[in-house]
């Protein structure tokens, strides 16, 4: 049965306390936004538990109703179905705009609500990487785990940057996510310059051996006025020469407590420069793949250090930042067994838990709903002591 999308007249539901909302950017076509599949698992699972759920695009606020435009998945019919419902208190933000006219529209619909309404975000949003990174350098215990960063300011701070570090840099976009517009470099001995990385759809590109100056040129011209972090590049490889890391994934469980979901190995084409599923990664076992490359001894002990570290890191940055539900950490591994923190992502992906462990795999998708659901049934002036791990 072709799935379709009725706009329905029907009168606005009143279920606005109990209600969850997730933010998306609606648009024409089938499904009509992103993250269909992980939304249609959310509307089951808050069904089960007694939780409203419906997803709607912030643009969709009528404010003479305080209603918005609500996409609810039907089971039975397999379908999805639009109905208004009133404007939720509580919402989980898993928009992705695919332009920056897009953004712009979202961004400018959410100033318009939170001008007028109180709205309760179930995660926060982090900083670009280079204020991250910073909030983490204050940990003292996570500093040998954090890699050399600093700004790229042109064609000079990157020749500098090469210079120190053996002639090789990692750069990525301080606001990028899913591996998009990344490059490494490497400079010979005779001076040219190979880049690698991947276009902002993801494709991989190469260029080999490439004259510094004209390299530097077309690369600065690439950046245009996007902030871009250099790092060292890291040997983050498998033995087949294979990229890999590790996604840890970090969540609230209903009584606000921090808990580690899962871990998992996310693994890329060999000769390519990120492992990450949207650029063509496949997921697999931590385990197994900490095992492969640094033994079973070494493999056991890294997934011990990741545990206590992302206790510190989600900590730290909820400290500084305000209340969040959930976040992804990831990290690398060189081949000497060598831990290295890669970033944190709050908006986390779900694909990789699934060589978690099925309950990994379960966990990740119910806690947003579990800890959302606390939040919405908390009694007025009750706390939740979300640092009751520590």
């Amino acid at each position: 049965m072709p799935a379709i999308y009725p706009d329905s007249r029907l009168p606005i539901h009143s279920r606005p306390s109990a209600a969850l909302g997730v933010l998306v950017c609606e648009h024409n076509g089938n499904p009509p936004f992103a993250e269909s599949s992980f939304i249609r698992r959310l509307n089951l699972i808050g069904a089960a538990e007694g939780l409203t759920l419906f997803a709607f695009s912030p643009w969709t606020w009528d404010a003479h109703t305080d209603s918005v435009k609500g996409w609810v998945w039907n089971e039975r019919k397999q379908l999805w179905v639009s109905s208004k419902y009133k404007l939720p208190t509580v919402v989980y933000d898993r928009s992705w705009p695919e332009t920056e006219k897009e953004k712009q529209r979202y961004q400018l619909a959410l100033q318009r609500i939170r001008a007028v309404k109180r709205i309760t975000f179930l995660n926060n949003q982090l900083p670009n990487k280079e204020k991250v990174h910073q909030l983490l350098l204050q940990e003292r215990a996570l500093r040998p785990i954090l890699p050399p960063t600093m700004l790229y300011k042109g064609p000079e701070s990157l020749v500098s940057w090469l210079r120190k570090q053996e002639n090789s840099a990692f750069l990525k976009p301080v606001a990028g996510s899913q591996g998009r517009r990344v490059i490494a470099i490497v400079r010979s001995q005779d001076g040219m310059l190979t880049l690698s990385g991947r276009h902002s759809d993801n494709r991989p590109f190469t260029l080999n051996r490439v004259n510094e100056a004209e390299a530097l040129q077309r690369l600065d011209g690439w950046i245009g006025k996007r902030r871009y972090i250099m790092q060292p590049l890291l040997e983050l490889k498998g033995l087949d020469d294979e990229p890999f890391d590790l996604r840890a994934l970090m969540q609230k469980n209903n009584k606000g407590r921090w808990t580690l979901t899962g871990i998992a190995a996310r693994v890329g084409a060999p000769g390519t420069v990120t492992s990450n599923l949207h650029g063509g990664g496949i997921a697999a076992s931590a385990k197994e793949a900490l095992t492969t490359v640094v033994g079973e001894q070494r493999g056991s002990e890294l997934l011990q250090e990741i545990n206590k570290m992302c206790f510190l890191i989600v900590t730290r940055l909820e400290q500084s930042l305000g209340r969040f539900a959930e976040i992804g950490l990831d990290y690398g591994v060189e081949r000497s067994g060598k831990l290295w923190f890669l970033e944190a992502n709050s908006k986390p992906g779900r694909a990789a838990m699934g060589s978690a462990g099925k309950e990994a795999a379960h966990k990740a998708a119910e806690q947003p709903l579990s800890y959302a659901r606390s939040i919405l049934l908390r009694p007025p002036g009750r706390v939740i002591h979300e640092f009751d791990h520590l």
